[in-house]
């Protein structure tokens, strides 16, 4: 019985690649993530789409080009077969994908040969993700069309729906550490930028109305604004972000006021 919830607590993992060599390195990797359960891999498109739908996987690392048909054509066929309850991290040695991936509502995106930092970063996003995938996030009304952005990450970028951003942090690693800047996600996921981002380079890419920065440290996205407390010089977000208190320091509380048009 234990060895069976333990089993079930694991991400169920498949690896469809033509090419062993990269898909021998794959599996070495993943081999070491002991949250991580490989149960197949697949070399040639048949073997992928039956063991797909005969393992059912939780995750599929999937790659672009392979003979017959590439990965898109893959996954478009098994989803047709009515079996769409996994997730996809495509990976390939062409970054020309990137923006099919993102339209196929890839998970994530990881390029050949694969890092093995960068494929950590990916599990552990994954893992953020399944812990708060129950949680209700904040209603954002339907009159607004997914508006899709680049965010310059630490790995090159990070194309996103700038509306699910919550708010955006400059934070410190260890107190003798360079601050970065992070976007906080409505999934709660944290997405870190890269080193030289700054406050100017966030609107110049989000370049909307409705980022407002608070302090010389926090940009929020006032969609998810709930209260201003006046009293605290505090924003607080609507659930379930409620918990989160930013300080909205002097210099830009007369921001707020002017933003809003209060006397």
């Amino acid at each position: 019985m234990k060895k069976h919830k333990m089993s079930e607590s694991k991400i169920r993992t498949i690896i469809i690649d033509d090419n062993k060599e990269f898909l021998d390195s794959l599996k070495d990797n993943l081999e070491l993530i002991p949250e991580i359960e490989l149960v197949g891999w697949a070399t040639r498109y048949f073997q992928a789409k039956k063991i797909i739908q005969e393992k059912k996987p939780e995750l599929v690392f999937l790659d672009v080009e392979m003979p017959n048909k590439n990965g898109f054509e893959l996954l478009n066929e098994i989803h047709l077969s009515g079996y769409t309850s996994f997730n996809v991290i495509f990976y390939t040695a062409y970054d020309k994908y990137m923006i099919d991936a993102l339209r196929e509502s890839a998970f994530d995106f990881l390029l050949k040969p694969v890092n093995p930092e960068e494929l950590h970063h990916a599990i552990d996003r994954y893992k953020q993700r399944k812990q708060t995938q129950d949680t209700p996030v904040p209603s954002i009304s339907p009159c607004l069309n997914a508006e899709t952005i680049s965010l310059p990450v630490v790995t090159g970028l990070k194309f996103i729906d700038k509306n699910s951003i919550v708010y955006f942090s400059c934070q410190k690693e260890s107190l003798l550490g360079k601050p970065f800047w992070e976007a906080v996600l409505s999934n709660h996921e944290h997405t870190k930028l890269k080193a030289n981002t700054t406050a100017q380079s966030i609107f110049k890419v989000t370049g909307d109305k409705n980022f407002i920065q608070i302090s010389q440290s926090e940009i929020i996205n006032i969609r998810y604004l709930n209260i201003v407390e006046f009293k605290s010089h505090e924003c607080i977000l609507l659930p379930p972000f409620d918990n989160v208190r930013l300080k909205v320091s002097r210099t830009y509380l007369s921001s707020l006021r002017n933003k809003f048009d209060w006397l």
